[in-house]
């Protein structure tokens, strides 16, 4: 008997014999947007010569101008770093003599920057071009305090999912218990809306102009509510 008393006890206490709880599962999604106030670019200079040294001094002379134009406009040295420096030999194929010609050294010197005060972007991108900059690319816009932009967006989400399941639990005749899980779907949160890419570019006006248009957070999630009894 003693046998048989302990087999039901253990059966009855079992997970799988347990009552399953009926819940209803949802995704919440939610956007918000707000004005860029950073931008991070690439600018430098290629310069071409016969020898090594030489064409390195030729970008090596524009970029000491550029890194002082730079912190005269109040950039911080946090924020100015050497991100690409390269130098190729150059060589052309003669076909009719099947020989290769010997053309120079190509030295390229590459800055990655930011501007925290997009109100002097126009300026530094005119000043620095004006010094001799002929390389200008990945220009990307971002917000300083990303964190909470991200965490607005979550919170948003969880409210659109709690909604879903408030509607979808009254038009069943049921009522929404507690929360089961919360699992956050999203993808990398925060994107620019406004990517721009320049190419090589040769003198400009004292001012280039940009349009920042808006940053985007957007956060997603999956939730599972129990249904009340």
């Amino acid at each position: 008997m003693r046998v048989l008393s302990f087999a039901i006890a253990l059966l009855l206490t079992s997970p799988v014999l347990a009552e399953t709880v009926p819940t209803i599962t949802v995704s919440g999604e939610a956007s918000v947007v707000t004005a860029p106030d950073i931008a991070t670019l690439s600018l430098g200079a290629t310069g071409r010569g016969k020898d090594p040294i030489t064409a390195m001094n030729a970008t090596s002379e524009i970029l000491d101008a550029v890194i002082a134009r730079l912190r005269d406009q109040g950039l911080e040295e946090r924020d100015i770093q050497t991100s690409s420096l390269r130098l190729n030999r150059m060589a052309r194929w003669d076909r009719e003599k099947e020989v290769e010609v010997f053309q120079g050294f190509e030295a390229t010197n590459m800055l990655s920057i930011r501007v925290r005060d997009l109100s002097q972007l126009s300026e530094v991108l005119g000043a620095v071009l004006q010094d001799g900059a002929n390389s200008l690319s990945n220009l990307f816009w971002g917000v300083q305090d990303a964190q909470k932009l991200e965490d607005e967006a979550r919170r948003r989400a969880v409210k659109d999912a709690m909604a879903k399941a408030a509607l979808y639990a009254d038009a069943a005749g049921v009522t929404v218990g507690v929360v089961q899980s919360i699992r956050d779907t999203a993808e990398p949160m925060v994107q620019s809306s406004m990517a721009r890419s320049a190419p090589v570019m040769e003198a400009m006006a004292a001012d280039v102009p940009v349009a920042a248009g808006e940053i985007e957070a957007t956060a997603r999630v999956t939730m599972v509510f129990e249904i009340a009894q």
